[in-house]
């Protein structure tokens, strides 16, 4: 099993052929790159070829080294043009896929080999001895050398040591010498050790390319997963969003008609009729609150929240909250402790929907604070910006369900909180509310502690009474 397929199946994704032919070619493209870039390299041969012809120009005709310099120019010029996709060569192929790009680097590799084979046939009865060792030293040079250029795709490799050392061990079994007849034997065992070399280096760059081939194909396939999955998100939530918005009719028609009976507007009722009535308005304005919830929860996922920014003073909008939920700690016990830091500045913001974002912090820490305990929110401003802390001693989250209960709909196990009512959307709305102000939202708790939630907006959300007077 690949790298892509071990991956795929821990992760849920299932890894299709295509994806594997997809490798396959993406193997094939850097196995050319590789070649390709490798075979700028082999100009090399062309300093060596007239190094070479330097040393036995006097030994053979200058018309003939000129020849051969100047086939070897021709043909390396050729690589050099199809290297940089200005060869006509590429324009007349069916198909210019990776895999017959190969071929025909395999097939300049050859020529280029076969210009040191030529060489062998032509020059090697004329060579004395010394230079015929040279000259031998030199092609089985070249052949190490080029492992590292052409190693990538061993056709191309082979070509070019097949077009190199064969005329030359035909050349040193033609001689005389003794001496030659050995180092032709010697030829071919250098070429197969040199080509097992070559076959462990292609080895581990084809295991290097197609791990990374895979790595490219996963993340491919996770990109289109992830943009899937956020479109389905999107859809979710609007969907849900317009279910909301539907329900909001018919839900403010039973509240109309409840309170219509509760006041007996069109005759006396029964008190049981009329209290039952109030319970129908009670739930109502409940369910109400939940579809407004779930709608700006919607609105949020969907990134459709509007902010329409107003100058507020925190400490009002504070003491608003505080008086709205006033009874209901009351009621519980709790004392509402309010910590301010001296002179305040002014903020930037979305009244209705900083309001709402207090509201549901406040909600939570009354709700999840037992009898006795205490709420406190704290605000206190520097260079940094504006916070706004929310904190209680109830019974805390445990730290492995922070995240989670900032998504919408989750509720986390804890028994102790099990009988609280909610949706699980009072944290998750206060946090979309609040990074739509671009502040961030932080949850820190410790159970049997407490939990403090705090809304930190940047300074530049801060209106302090200096600039307030320098406008006037």
């Amino acid at each position: 099993m690949s790298v892509l397929q071990t991956i795929g199946a821990q992760s849920g994704i299932d890894v299709a052929a295509s994806d594997n032919d997809r490798i396959v070619a993406r193997v094939r493209t850097l196995q050319f790159e590789a070649v390709n870039g490798g075979s700028m390299s082999a100009v090399a041969n062309l300093p060596a070829i007239i190094v070479f012809a330097v040393l036995i120009r006097h030994t053979v005709p200058i018309a003939e080294l000129a020849f051969w310099i100047g086939t070897a120019a021709a043909v390396l010029a050729g690589l050099v043009a199809y290297a940089n996709n200005a060869l006509p060569i590429q324009w007349l192929l069916r198909d210019d896929g990776p895999a017959n790009r190969l071929a025909i680097s395999a097939v300049f590799a050859l020529a280029i080999g076969a210009l040191w084979g030529a060489a062998a046939i032509a020059f090697g009865p004329r060579l004395s001895e010394n230079e015929l060792m040279v000259f031998t030293v030199m092609v089985l040079a070249c052949n190490a050398a080029c492992i590292s250029g052409i190693g990538p795709y061993l056709p191309a490799f082979f070509a070019y040591c097949i077009g190199s050392t064969a005329p030359l061990a035909v050349a040193l079994f033609a001689r005389r010498e003794v001496e030659a007849h050995y180092m032709a034997l010697l030829v071919p065992l250098y070429v197969a050790v040199v080509g097992s070399n070559a076959r462990d280096y292609n080895r581990q760059v084809l295991s290097a390319f197609r791990l990374r081939a895979e790595n490219e194909a996963l993340a491919e396939n996770l990109t289109r997963a992830n943009t899937a999955t956020a479109e389905a998100k999107r859809s979710k939530w609007n969907t849900l969003a317009h279910l909301s918005h539907e329900l909001r009719t018919p839900m403010n028609a039973i509240m109309g008609f409840s309170q219509m009976m509760h006041d007996q507007i069109f005759g006396l009722l029964a008190e049981r009729y009329r209290d039952y009535s109030g319970h129908i308005h009670e739930s109502g304005r409940h369910m109400l609150d939940l579809i407004d919830t779930i709608l700006d929860v919607s609105r949020a996922e969907a990134g459709q929240l509007m902010i329409e920014d107003g100058e507020i003073a925190p400490i009002d909008l504070i003491e608003e909250c505080l008086e709205k939920l006033e009874h209901v700690a009351v009621a519980k016990g709790i004392t509402l402790q309010r910590l301010f830091a001296p002179s305040l500045p002014h903020l930037r913001a979305d009244r209705t929907k900083l309001r709402q974002a207090l509201l549901n912090l406040l909600n939570n820490a009354i709700a999840y604070t037992p009898e006795g305990g205490h709420v406190a929110v704290r605000l206190f401003s520097d260079a940094g910006g504006f916070d706004i802390a929310v904190s209680d001693t109830g019974v805390g989250i445990a730290s492995d369900d922070l995240e989670k209960c900032q998504e919408p709909f989750v509720r986390v196990g804890n028994p102790l909180i099990a009988g609280a009512d909610g949706a699980g959307l009072g944290l998750p709305l206060a946090r979309r509310l609040v990074e739509a102000h671009g502040g961030t939202f932080n949850l820190a708790s410790e159970l049997g502690r407490g939990t403090t939630a705090t809304i930190h907006l940047q300074a530049a959300r801060c209106i302090w009474p200096e600039a307030k007077r320098k406008r006037a």
